[in-house]
């Protein structure tokens, strides 16, 4: 069972969302900045994407199983890391799987709510989006990365930078990854609010890039002084990439957070759901699970610590995003 079994179809669109999404880094760096901080920060606007293709006339007669990837990473990449695994829960379930890749956060909510997925690998800051108040309720397994199920945002610079903090950044171009990203937006502001920061006038430039992959990229290709990170996207692609080591540093980091958790959505069929959580927590019994999870260097799935991610909501309301 490999990434390959997804349709011929899929994929394209998968390819298409990719090369809209690898725009947005060049358009960074063609002036959609916002030097007057104090001011509503613009976002990179990405041009309306069209809904993924019909499903194939030809299924087997098997349902099929929506399962969302948040772009924590760009679209290509999580067809490259999720796609065996996503692919054996299919198998399991013996249903059609198809992934569900959106722009943003706020648009793969929108999926979970309205039921159009019934699974979804989210980040765990977009607990706090449109259905925040019921996510709790919802987080279904948490993945145990390197025998640990929490994460941090690092903060990180060019090598060659003096900075040796978040604060050193004062008055510097700056990369955010998503408004609802814990790792990529709300953590490096809590750290600032808590040290008498205002975290909207603190640098000079900020930007969107809507994937930890490409804040990154603006780091290391030198179009920001530094971005907010994702630890175990940070950790992934320096293992994954030769080509950028030695050229980025960590120079500060949050407190740990639940790590990025497994979601359904409240309207799927209950005995689908307890279906998916056992195949999801016993992934790792198997070597072909194992091999699976580990493109994503996931260890097992675990049951969630609901204490934890209810510290996101508190977190949000400080910097007045709830």
């Amino acid at each position: 069972m490999s990434k390959n079994d997804f349709t011929r179809r899929e994929v394209i669109w998968m390819g298409a969302l990719g090369v809209v999404q690898l725009g947005i880094l060049g358009t960074a760096a063609l002036g959609f900045w916002n030097p007057k901080t104090n001011q509503e920060r613009p976002k990179i606007q990405l041009s309306q994407l069209q809904a993924p293709p019909e499903q194939d006339p030809e299924l087997g007669g098997k349902p099929v199983l929506n399962i969302a990837v948040a772009s924590v990473i760009s679209p290509m990449e999580n067809v490259n890391l999720y796609g065996d695994l996503l692919n054996i829960i299919g198998e399991r379930v013996n249903m059609k799987v198809k992934m569900v890749q959106r722009q943003n956060y706020t648009e793969t909510n929108r999926l979970i709510e309205a039921g159009e997925v019934q699974l979804g690998f989210i980040c765990s800051g977009a607990l706090i989006g449109n259905i925040g108040k019921n996510q709790i309720k919802q987080i279904l397994v948490t993945p145990q990365i390197a025998g640990s199920t929490t994460y941090s945002s690092y903060i990180i610079a060019p090598s060659s930078s003096s900075a040796s903090s978040l604060f050193d950044l004062k008055g510097k171009s700056f990369a955010y990854m998503d408004p609802l990203s814990f790792s990529g937006r709300i953590a490096p502001q809590v750290m600032l609010k808590r040290k008498g920061y205002q975290p909207d006038n603190f640098f000079g430039q900020t930007v969107f890039t809507y994937s930890h992959d490409k804040s990154i990229r603006a780091v290391v290709d030198g179009i920001v002084d530094g971005a907010a990170v994702d630890s175990l996207i940070y950790d992934l692609t320096m293992a994954r990439d030769e080509s950028i080591r030695g050229k980025i540093k960590v120079i500060d980091q949050s407190e740990a957070m639940g790590n990025p958790p497994v979601v359904v959505s409240l309207k799927a069929n209950s005995e689908l759901i307890a279906t998916l959580k056992n195949i999801l927590l016993t992934m790792h019994m198997d070597e072909q699970g194992r091999k699976a999870m580990g493109l994503l260097h996931f260890d097992r799935f675990v049951h969630p610590d609901q204490a934890i991610y209810g510290k996101i909501q508190t977190m949000a309301h400080e910097v007045g995003l709830t």
